[in-house]
């Protein structure tokens, strides 16, 4: 069964699967997620999938299970058998995997995107709650301010890690180590920090 899955999620994407399986698409990428009732397209799909609404994430056999109401072992199965996989019987040769460089970064690159889709969240909350309708405000509260400044920023570091390339991930990793912002986030997540008013995201644009 384990070298199934690992022929499966190494040769077929989310995405492939996706659109294999008739889920439409629009012109920026996003579907309906399958998890909720999606009136609007709320769902990423590339090498997984996951949903800026109801947060659902996983990977192709996941996904392949929930749209067809499968077991992930009868996910799998299929995936195989609609793509044309042969999966290797017992002692053909090693499971293929991932180098254990390439995994690091992979799970580093899925901590940095989880903290920065928390705090997308938080940010349009703030958005919400500190909003004011009437034109007569003349002080913003300073959590506003922040997610209106912050929002864009964090929305393109979001779709950089989910679907750029190999070298813009690493880029935008990269970045996000150096600045140091991930440590900062996890400090407004935890609250362990509320003076938001001098962190900024602009590096996070010119990656």
């Amino acid at each position: 069964m384990g070298s199934l899955f690992k022929q499966v999620k190494f040769q077929i994407t989310t995405r492939q699967a996706a659109e294999q399986y008739g889920v439409p698409f629009s012109h920026n990428g996003m579907a309906c997620c399958i998890f909720h009732d999606d009136r609007h397209p709320s769902m990423k799909v590339d090498e997984r999938f996951y949903c800026f609404s109801c947060h659902a994430t996983g990977d192709v056999i996941d996904f392949t299970a929930k749209l067809f109401g499968l077991t992930l072992w009868e996910a799998a199965k299929k995936l195989a058998n609609d793509f044309g996989i042969q999966p290797l019987t017992p002692g053909q040769s090693m499971p293929i995997t991932e180098a254990p460089t390439a995994c690091s970064e992979r799970k580093e690159e899925q901590r940095f995107l989880g903290l920065l889709v928390d705090y997308e969240q938080l940010l349009k909350e703030w958005r919400r709650k500190w909003d004011s309708a009437s034109p007569a405000v003349e002080i913003w509260d300073e959590r506003f301010v922040q997610a209106v400044k912050q929002l864009g920023p964090v929305d393109y570091a979001i779709d950089c890690l989910f679907s750029a390339d190999s070298d813009e991930r690493k880029g935008m990793v990269d970045s996000i180590k150096r600045t140091g912002i991930a440590t900062e986030i996890e400090a407004i997540l935890n609250g362990t920090i509320s003076d938001i008013s001098n962190i900024s995201y602009e590096l996070l644009m010119s990656v």
